[in-house]
């Protein structure tokens, strides 16, 4: 019971913030261990939520603000985007959020195959416990096993893993353009194209934002200690111990497979659907960004510091010349808050560093 305490963390991270609180997290070996990492962060950072485990850096397309993603969900978007287009070069995808609906509220992630995976697994692991009791008239294993269960429950069932995961204020109108990409030298870049009152701030996401609140403190330190009990009677366990070892091999299994297996926006509670043409890509960078920014104004330039920090070739300084004249001339007709793209703007080159908590 003391295997992979980060493994669960990311486990019922990727399960967990459905509003019934049902996190279905297989009782495994590596509870025991997690219960105490659990109260060790909430005493000191105040989070559940494991950090970003991909490195990736969000723009906004408007001002050219660039910042570090310290975003679980975010990050894992960008590791989980995949697309059919050739390594070479530069691919920029573009997604909107889909409209507010049932079953695609912002901050309300699908219930998937990986959640109902656990509900299949958490049912054969009684049902192994239960043999040496119809067999042997020894009912300690499902009790311990069912023990294990209500705990594991209990812990993916706290509020906070829901606060931290989509600590963000909401849009109350308008719209946000931001990109994801893991930086120069990546293939890909991740376009959201956001808008609509009620929508996740995705930009505010992108930030930690202290969601700790006192009663996680005193709970997670419960189930610790419950946790120990547990595993004081399970060292006690003489008889049928080959079966309490299956139902924690299993659950083990389950929390591995859930902790690395890629999803789609929706299971994060962020629901996206393809622009139209949303798939631009070119073997040249630039010719890839000058494209992008055909589609959607803005996206282009703001990655330009991004993928060319030493700077623009004649030619290319040219291009960003002419965009900024078209927009001059467009915005004397309909005003807009983009700012001017030349390669000086410092808003266009702000280095990327990461925020300060807010």
């Amino acid at each position: 019971m003391i295997i992979g305490g980060e493994v669960v963390q990311r486990a019922v991270a990727q399960l967990s913030g459905h509003t019934s609180y049902f996190v279905p997290t297989a009782f495994s070996f590596g509870w025991v261990a997690y219960s105490v990492n659990a109260v060790l962060q909430a005493i000191g950072e105040g989070r559940l939520m494991p950090p970003a485990d991909c490195d990736s850096i969000m723009i906004n397309a408007t001002n050219g603000n660039a910042k570090v993603n310290q975003s679980w969900i975010l990050g894992r978007i960008v590791r989980d985007h995949e697309t059919d287009t050739p390594d070479s070069g530069l691919t920029v995808t573009f997604f909107r959020t889909s409209p507010i609906a049932k079953h695609t509220m912002p901050g309300v992630p699908h219930r998937d195959w990986l959640y109902w995976s656990g509900v299949v697994v958490m049912v054969i692991q009684q049902g192994i416990a239960v043999i040496p009791g119809v067999v042997n008239d020894d009912w300690n294993t499902l009790i311990v096993t069912v023990a294990g269960t209500i705990l594991a429950l209990a812990g993916g069932a706290m509020p906070q893993w829901q606060n931290e995961k989509w600590a963000c204020r909401k849009l109350k109108g308008g719209r946000e353009v931001v990109s994801l990409t893991r930086g120069n030298g990546s293939k890909d870049v991740i376009v959201i194209i956001n808008e609509g009152a009620g929508k996740l701030r995705l930009e505010d996401l992108a930030n930690i934002r202290d969601s700790r609140t006192s009663y996680t403190i005193i709970f997670t330190s419960v189930l610790a200690v419950l946790w120990f009990v547990l595993l004081l009677t399970v060292a006690g366990l003489q008889n049928n111990a080959w079966y309490l070892l299956a139902v924690g091999s299993l659950g083990m299994v389950q929390n591995y497979i859930v902790a690395g297996v890629s999803r789609s926006p929706g299971a994060f509670g962020i629901h996206l659907e393809p622009k139209g043409g949303n798939v631009v890509h070119k073997e040249k960078v630039f010719e890839a960004l000058v494209q992008a920014e055909k589609t959607e104004r803005g996206v282009g330039t703001s990655l330009l510091p991004i993928f060319f920090p030493g700077g623009l070739r004649e030619h290319e300084k040219k291009w960003v010349k002419e965009r900024e004249e078209y927009y001059a001339e467009q915005d004397k007709v309909t005003p807009t808050p983009t700012p001017p793209i030349s390669p000086g703007n410092t808003l266009h080159r702000r280095p990327v560093e990461k925020t300060a908590q807010s």
